[in-house]
């Protein structure tokens, strides 16, 4: 009877987990924590002196969030940079003005990404959104793989006062306004982002 109640158990997170990418994972998790530390202030985001790198889900994609702290580690190994890292994994309902972030990952939590926006703006911290059409709710940034790597970024959640990004990033990523992000793009400089040339900028600065 545990065995079948097991299965159910699972079977249930399948059915209702919500089917991500694994490629678009990978992606993300490569290139998000290296736009963090192109903030100018991301010193002032430390936290007992090391970057808290906070993955936000619902109950139901809890080990898909073990996979994408997964991905990070094999990547980085304990460092951003010079900065000691360590990944905190919250459920969203859990998710508060308490909760430790130096900047947040949100996989799809459907109705509560708005929640995570304000608790992001209130931080000051910088926002990463798996899903590109939740930017519309506030979130800063998202990541897409179109005929290339296309760095997305919500115009009106630039002008925060505790985040301040170097002008290189700002030529490379694409802004979005909030009521056209899944059709119209507006492009800062007429070209598209690639993966290779965001890699070469942020070395410049960083390695």
């Amino acid at each position: 009877m545990k065995k079948i109640i097991l299965l159910y158990l699972t079977l249930l997170n399948i059915a209702f987990a919500y089917n991500y990418d694994d490629v678009l994972l990978k992606a993300q998790a490569s290139i998000f924590p290296k736009i963090m530390l192109l903030d100018k202030k991301v010193e002032d985001k430390l936290i007992r002196g090391e970057i808290v790198y906070t993955i936000v889900y619902d109950k139901y994609d809890y080990n898909k969030a073990l996979e994408v702290g997964g991905y990070i580690n094999e990547t980085y190994k304990g460092y951003f940079h010079k900065y000691k890292y360590k990944i905190n994994f919250v459920d969203v309902l859990e998710l508060s003005d308490k909760t430790e972030a130096s900047a947040i990952y949100v996989l799809n939590v459907e109705k509560e990404t708005q929640k995570v926006a304000d608790i992001a703006k209130k931080k000051g911290v910088i926002s990463f959104s798996y899903d590109i059409g939740n930017l519309k709710n506030g979130l800063m940034f998202s990541l897409v793989i179109e005929k290339s790597t296309v760095l997305y970024l919500k115009k009106e959640n630039l002008y925060n006062q505790k985040v301040e990004f170097v002008d290189s990033l700002l030529q490379i990523v694409r802004f979005t306004e909030s009521d056209n992000i899944k059709n119209k793009v507006l492009l800062n400089n007429g070209s598209e982002f690639d993966i290779k040339y965001a890699k070469t900028v942020i070395d410049i600065f960083y390695n």
